[in-house]
């Protein structure tokens, strides 16, 4: 069964999907759109799509589209995405999805009024690295999470001043456009947290929010901090995100993470968990992209022994370090967790699965530490 997507806003990121979306049989974009016709008609000729709209309204209106798929400024999300729920079309938006909570929500209502399946391209959710954290974050294997730690280094020189990133009104600041990738991550890993503050922070000499920080406390006392510096040339960006278990330390590299490291106080049944269950697991969960392990014993407690922290006793036999790699450089892997997305909307939409893995309540959750960060006052 093929359904025929439509694609709003052509930038950089359109591409990107279109890239993505190659050899995929069951979703043929067959209709593009943009207000800059020279664009568009550009788009069209590079994609060999047949239908060229410079109104989004009557891509949305044409009867052979199932699917929209909205990659326009974060402005423009809530609107589009409105009007195509309104057409009966199911809907693929890039995040942030709307710039407020109560944007997402009425999207979630109308979607469920009428009978509409759509998602948030939260590429972090089909990482196999991160699918690794979140089984180890419910299975308990290495007991609370207690700390995590995103320091993101990101890119500007393809952000010049009159970019619309800088503009609040059209982006809704770094915490939205940005940090909500991070949010839901969290939120899927520990869930919401109970409260969260942040600062932003201006570029010297001019009127730039360029840096924000923030923290947040969850559930059972784990403590999140987040920072994003937009000040970097691309050459020369950094990303990890490290989290902390009682009897585990783990960080991941990159901002589309190409390997994790485990470093942990184990026994035989979590040596197995790592080295063959979540191993399997991680291997066959983003198709196209495959896990390589290699594995390490830093010391051996011979027979196991007792130790304590945090106010609690364990056992363990080893303390290992596991580093978990994807054989793909990181577009490459990029693309697949975007096709994936993709893919598992057309699954909703067939029927084969209730809702898509991620949600519009997924992403009004997201939304919402944005929120909270956002509502605090400017650092000097």
């Amino acid at each position: 069964m093929k359904m025929n997507a439509g694609i709003i806003g052509l930038g950089w990121f359109a591409g990107m999907i279109l890239e993505s979306l190659k050899g995929t049989e069951e979703i043929p974009v067959t209709a593009a759109a943009d207000i800059d016709k020279k664009k568009a008609k550009n788009f069209g000729q590079r994609f060999d799509i047949a239908k060229i709209y410079d109104n989004a309204d009557d891509l949305i209106s044409n009867q052979d589209i199932c699917i929209v798929i909205i990659s326009t400024p974060p402005h423009l999300h809530y609107y589009l995405a409105k009007k195509a729920i309104l057409a009966g079309k199911n809907v693929f938006l890039e995040k942030p999805g709307a710039l407020k909570p109560g944007q997402m929500q009425e999207l979630k209502d109308l979607a469920l009024e009428k009978n509409i399946k759509a998602t948030v391209d939260f590429v972090m959710r089909r990482n196999p690295l991160y699918l690794i954290l979140e089984r180890l974050c419910k299975k308990n294997i290495f007991g609370l999470p207690e700390r995590a730690c995103l320091e993101n280094c990101a890119h500007d020189d393809s952000l010049p001043p009159q970019h619309w990133f800088w503009d609040y009104e059209k982006s809704g600041g770094i915490w939205v456009e940005h940090g909500v990738h991070f949010f839901d991550l969290v939120n899927w890993l520990m869930g919401p947290p109970l409260e969260a503050r942040g600062s932003k922070y201006r570029r010297e000499g001019c009127n730039l929010v360029d840096r924000v920080a923030g923290i947040a406390l969850h559930q059972k006392g784990a403590i999140v901090s987040y920072y994003h510096g937009f000040t970097k040339p691309e050459v020369f960006e950094n990303a990890s995100f490290s989290l902390v278990f009682e009897r585990a330390y783990t960080r991941v590299e990159g901002w589309i993470p190409v390997s994790l490291s485990v470093d942990a106080m184990v026994t035989p049944e979590a040596d197995e968990f790592l080295s063959r269950d979540i191993l399997d697991e991680a291997r066959s969960f983003l198709p196209g992209i495959d896990v390589n392990l290699i594995k390490r014993e830093l010391k051996q407690f011979d027979g196991g022994r007792i130790f304590q922290g945090r106010g609690k006793q364990f056992k363990a036999s080893a303390r290992s370090e596991y580093i978990f790699r994807l054989d793909k450089d990181r577009w490459e892997i990029y693309r697949a967790c975007v096709r994936q997305g993709m893919l598992d909307l057309a699954r909703a939409i067939k029927g084969q699965k209730p809702e898509p893995d991620v949600t519009l309540e997924d992403a009004k959750k997201a939304l919402c530490v944005a929120d909270m960060m956002e509502t605090e006052s400017f650092a000097p």
